[in-house]
């Protein structure tokens, strides 16, 4: 769970705007202009026959390039912190920090680009869906294939970013739907300071 959710975590990030006519207009204003993001976030994991196998929930705050706070808070509390140099992975449950390099654990990741400012057709395929259920649509299929994502889709609507959908090389299909987002506030470098929890086994260079 810990690796999809760090190989999606960029393309949370994709915010539409009112000139946007066309669901790749609304990427490449994202690419060039947002800097910051705030919002709630709920997740849900499906097998390939569509049946649910988990559902969380929590708090996002991300600050381009590098930095970015997942705080779950249900079903139980895990964090996942970067502060572009280091990435502390924290599992209540197991009472246990796992620390990574930034670059060694997103490096794979087929969104890194994004914080990046990296040309989408570089990577992906893009082709717009059009307009369904009031929310816009961008199909990314992704042009290396030995990556952990077969399909990706991002929907927009009202000025924000409202859904994606993820299917992965075992068809399991992970699906992240946006609340209460704010795009370009001022977030102090402080908020993604990780603090050990008292009595936590670390697991790596903290």
């Amino acid at each position: 769970m810990i690796r999809n959710i760090l190989n999606l975590l960029f393309l949370m990030l994709l915010i539409t705007s009112a000139s946007a006519e066309t669901g790749r207009e609304m990427l490449d204003i994202f690419l060039r202009d947002t800097t910051t993001m705030q919002s709630r976030f709920e997740q849900r994991l499906f097998d390939q026959k569509n049946i649910l196998l988990q559902e969380s929930s929590g708090d996002f705050i991300l600050k381009r390039p590098g930095r970015f706070f997942w705080d779950y808070k249900k079903p139980y509390a895990q964090q996942i912190v970067s502060n572009g140099k280091k990435i502390w992975i924290y599992d209540s449950e197991l009472e246990q920090v796992t620390v990574k390099h930034y670059n060694e654990l997103l490096a794979g990741a087929p969104v890194i680009f994004l914080d990046m400012k990296k040309d989408l057709d570089v990577d992906f395929l893009v082709e717009d869906q059009g307009l369904s259920n009031k929310l816009y649509w961008v199909k990314l299929t992704p042009l290396k294939k030995d990556g952990d994502y077969k399909e990706i889709q991002v929907a927009m609507g009202d000025g924000q970013l409202k859904r994606m959908i993820f299917v992965d090389s075992f068809e399991q299909t992970t699906v992240i739907s946006f609340k209460n987002v704010t795009v370009n506030t001022a977030i102090s470098d402080s908020e993604f300071d990780f603090q050990l929890p008292e009595g936590a086994d670390v697991v790596g260079d903290f």
